[in-house]
């Protein structure tokens, strides 16, 4: 399987956030890739500018960052014929994977289709490398989220040409992708959520070995999420044994919920769930299980006493308004 590192870099509205297109906050405006192979070698790269179709102007970040002129941009396609460019330059489905530097472009890719009806068939899951993870992976906490241009200087590597050129950055996030240890954190993909399970049959969940994550349909009220089965069940990615609870599942927040569970054979198993909202305006679930320790479960343990601690607090404060 081909290695297609990914980089785009996009316009917004210049007239700032009230006057932008809701359907469109970023418009993409040139695209940059390069194909490693199987062995993570280079093989060829595709660069693309896009002539703009909703902001005709740049915003003045964008232009101080991409050093790009409308006129420059003019010279090219639009969107949907540099799609068609790019898609035919990719080859056939499955038989590449898509590695980005962070977690947006794919998503912008997917937003810019559907505003100008480009039909793209993303897989299902949409897996992919987030190299800037694998980089906090293997030289980092695996928490932690570099620069592009940081990674590059403590790999001491050359730049030889300019940051926020799509296709350079795409270079950039290729050579740093062939250099580490890849063994060592090919097992942790991403997953992209752009587009999100239709249906209790499209719902999925990804095992990584160290915790397994979930992802599950859209839901039209918030409340419903927590009251779904799928969601809320707790098995042992291990064995895939049901697991006893310790702790229901508490929220601090109505977006974050946590529990505690415990598998006779591989020991304590925390839960989280992030509730989001697609882009569609619904409401879906994404819940990993991982195995802990002793100090891990005392850690759930010790954030649902924080929990009801303010919960009790909050329900204080409404009483002494109501009696004023």
């Amino acid at each position: 399987m081909d290695y297609i590192v990914l980089d785009l870099e996009w316009n917004q509205c210049p007239g700032g956030k009230d006057k932008e297109n809701k359907e469109l906050p970023f418009e993409i405006v040139e695209i940059g890739a390069v194909r490693l192979d199987s062995m993570r070698r280079y093989a060829d790269e595709f660069h693309c500018l896009i002539s703009p179709k909703v902001y005709r102007e740049l915003h003045r970040i964008t232009k101080d960052i991409i050093k790009l002129s409308m006129e420059d941009l003019d010279g090219g396609p639009d969107f949907v014929q540099a799609m068609k460019a790019f898609e035919e330059w990719c080859g056939r489905s499955g038989e590449y994977i898509f590695c980005t530097w962070g977690a947006m472009d794919l998503a912008e890719l997917q937003r810019n289709c559907r505003y100008f009806h480009v039909e793209y068939k993303a897989p299902k899951p949409f897996v992919y490398y987030d190299v800037q993870k694998l980089y906090s992976l293997c030289y980092d906490d695996g928490k932690s989220r570099e620069a592009l241009e940081t990674a590059v200087d403590e790999r001491g590597m050359r730049k030889d040409a300019p940051f926020h050129s799509a296709v350079y950055d795409a270079m950039y996030t290729a050579q740093l992708l062939e250099e580490m240890d890849f063994d060592k954190v090919s097992a942790y993909s991403s997953v992209d959520t752009f587009e999100i399970p239709k249906s209790r049959a499209e719902e999925f969940t990804l095992d990584y070995g160290t915790y397994s994550k979930y992802v599950s349909r859209g839901f039209a009220d918030r409340d419903l999420v927590m009251h779904d089965p799928n969601v809320i069940s707790s098995r042992c990615y291990l064995c895939r044994k049901a697991v006893r609870k310790k702790i229901r599942w508490f929220s601090t927040n109505q977006k974050m919920y946590y529990n505690l569970g415990y598998c006779e054979e591989h020991g304590y198993l925390k839960g989280k769930i992030k509730i989001r909202r697609s882009y569609d305006g619904l409401y879906y679930a994404i819940k990993i299980l991982k195995l802990t320790d002793e100090a891990g479960a005392q850690q759930v343990k010790q954030r649902q006493l924080s929990a009801r601690q303010k919960r009790r607090k909050r329900r204080h404060k409404e009483k002494e308004k109501l009696r004023l």
